[in-house]
């Protein structure tokens, strides 16, 4: 399989944007686009795969089945929710192996609680600091290549604060995290103490600073500038999808027709594109035999369409 190196590009020292993907065919129209990498949401792919909210419905091998079927159709690096580890730390032995051999670049592993109780809760539960950090240890331990990121996430800072979400990315940074992510930040006087304080290459989700920040947040350069190197946009990709989709089904259900909304719609040139349809036209053409041949023996022949049999004239 081939590695896609998310090191490399956080070397570059450039900032790194990954969008929020849900699915394969998100996932290959952000890679389209040029972005230098992919971001895979479990709120997102929660939604699109069970129509469950995000609290602990998605397992191991859902998520890694994604990853799969996402790792086969984009070649930039694939940053992966794997939640709290899908379990204690012995399953995370298999979770970090899991999403690694599925073709992920990076996961990040959060210190909240399980089973998780944040349905529309602005305050998850997390466990202690050196509990985590014992499982971030686990994790860097447990990786087969080093070219595999651990990012160590804490979901502290609305609960315990600013001091102790610091503390906790830089004991997760000790442990071993490649990354850190301090999720929750709700102003710009948190985003700039966690971009000077906590320790290592950083992580900021766009989406979470879009719903908590007052004013709105600074833009994708100035978030590098501040110490960010990756800034993921979680959600808004399937907001964008969710909304498209309701306009669609909406007209319908009242009565209209789809040539009214056709002007926002993808047209079928452009998704056959992404989907790369005419490379498999190609292979067809290369590989298969042209339409009504058969292989005989080697020779190729012509086969006769069968019609109604002449009657006998028996009864």
């Amino acid at each position: 399989m081939k590695h896609r190196d998310l090191s490399s590009l956080l070397k570059s020292r450039t900032v790194i944007v990954a969008p929020g993907a849900y699915d394969a065919f998100s996932a290959r129209l952000i890679a389209r686009h040029g972005f230098p990498a992919v971001y895979l949401t479990g709120y997102g792919t929660t939604a699109s795969l069970l129509a469950r909210p995000d609290i602990g419905f998605i397992t191991l091998n859902d998520m890694c089945g994604v990853v799969r079927s996402i790792c086969q159709v984009i070649d930039v690096p694939l940053i992966a929710d794997a939640e709290s580890g899908f379990g204690n730390a012995v399953n995370l032995v298999r979770t970090v192996r899991e999403f690694e051999q599925a073709g992920a670049s990076a996961i990040h592993l959060e210190d909240q609680l399980v089973p998780k109780r944040n349905a529309g809760s602005p305050w998850p539960q997390v466990v202690p600091c050196d509990e985590h950090a014992s499982r971030i240890r686990l994790a860097v331990k447990s990786r087969r290549r080093s070219g595999f990121l651990i990012i160590g996430r804490t979901d502290c800072i609305q609960s315990l604060g600013l001091d102790e979400a610091i503390r906790r990315g830089n004991a997760y940074r000790k442990a071993g995290a490649d990354i850190i992510f301090i999720h929750g930040i709700a102003s710009p006087e948190e985003l700039r103490e966690v971009g000077r304080a906590v320790r290592g290459p950083k992580l900021v989700n766009y989406s979470a600073l879009s719903l908590s920040t007052d004013p709105a947040p600074p833009s994708v350069a100035k978030l590098h500038s501040l110490g960010y190197s990756i800034v993921i946009f979680a959600i808004e990709p399937l907001f964008a999808a969710v909304k498209g989709l309701s306009a669609m089904v909406e007209t319908l259900a009242t009565g209209g027709s789809a040539d009214s909304i056709r002007a926002r719609m993808a047209g079928r040139t452009y998704v056959e594109e992404a989907l790369a349809v005419s490379d498999y036209k190609a292979l067809e053409a290369s590989y298969l035999p042209p339409l009504g041949q058969v292989q005989d023996g080697g020779r190729a022949e012509r086969r006769k369409p069968k019609g109604r049999a002449r009657a006998s004239g028996r009864p």
